[in-house]
């Protein structure tokens, strides 16, 4: 299979970080079974900053091995060929196409967001020097940046094909952009959708009866009000998805990471309301990306 070194093609496509690690190797699982069931094409991805000559680094590599590109590029070239062949005898159907890029792992995928169905990652990936490391900080990075949805693949996650599709909500853009897409996940898997909404209170504002007084009872029905408002144009579209609502009083963190023991994806947006609540909420699905027992699909609006 050649390897495409030009910027390929994303739109449309499941598009794959891959580096060779354990990490790498567990989101690519995911994206080819994902590619297939949906029948897109995959594009398995590799990005090496090193190789681009007027890099400081890889200026002194050359200086010191002339063949240095040589051997970064035919070891890649393993990885990506060894990679597709195993695909391609587990899923023939599958069209899949493989590229070795000069680029910034992060910047590259987050690019390919704009247009691609999916982008698929791992939690971490090499911690190599010599190979550029592709998933370690790059999927927190490419959560931050994406245009388009996001799954990021823990490694040695159980397998809970059967598991409900957990969807964390609030109130906002990319939370409405989760939903529909957790819905239409779980009526594709044939699997309950959970929206979860889980709601804390700031601690600095004191203790409940004190500063801030806060029936929590009555707050539990009128955040589940809101979730059944938000969610009935959504089961109108999927009839046949079995949709469980819960509010818990906690925090969003702990009740998706708790959620995911027995879930087979969860789903959540980038960003809450805004501001200062946004960056809090933006690290919440950092924080749950890496905590996951399952898969977890971050949503961005395009």
């Amino acid at each position: 299979m050649s390897i495409i070194t030009t910027e390929p093609l994303t739109q449309g496509r499941v598009v794959v970080g891959y580096d060779g690690s354990a990490g790498s190797v567990s989101a690519l699982t995911h994206a080819a079974r994902l590619a297939n069931d949906r029948s897109l094409g995959l594009l398995i991805l590799m990005a090496l900053p090193h190789l681009n000559t007027k890099v400081p680094r890889t200026a002194r590599a050359i200086k010191l091995d002339p063949d240095y590109l040589t051997h970064i590029k035919a070891r890649a070239k393993r990885k990506l060929d060894a990679a597709a062949e195993q695909l391609a005898s587990q899923y023939p159907d599958l069209r899949t196409e493989v590229a070795l890029m000069s680029a910034d792992p992060a910047g590259v995928l987050s690019k390919a967001s704009q247009d691609a169905a999916l982008v698929v990652v791992g939690v971490r990936g090499h911690s190599s020097e010599r190979l550029s490391p592709m998933l370690g900080g790059v999927s927190g990075t490419v959560i931050a940046h994406a245009q388009g949805p996001v799954m990021v693949v823990p490694e040695g996650i159980h397998d809970m094909a059967s598991g409900p599709v957990v969807v964390g909500l609030v109130d906002a853009g990319d939370s409405l952009a989760a939903a529909e897409l957790a819905i239409a996940e779980a009526d594709r898997r044939g699997v309950p959708l959970i929206a979860l909404y889980a709601w804390d209170i700031a601690p600095e504002l004191g203790d409940f009866g004190t500063m801030v007084r806060i029936d929590p009872e009555q707050t539990r029905r009128d955040l589940d009000t809101m979730l059944s408002d938000l969610l009935a144009p959504l089961i109108e579209r999927h009839p046949t998805v079995k949709t469980e609502r819960r509010v818990v009083q906690g925090t969003p963190r702990a009740a998706l990471v708790d959620a995911s023991q027995q879930a087979s994806l969860i789903v959540m947006g980038s960003r809450g309301l805004g501001g200062f609540a946004g960056l809090l909420l933006g690290s919440v699905s950092r924080a749950v990306t890496r905590e996951s027992d399952c898969p977890v699909i971050v949503v961005r609006q395009r």
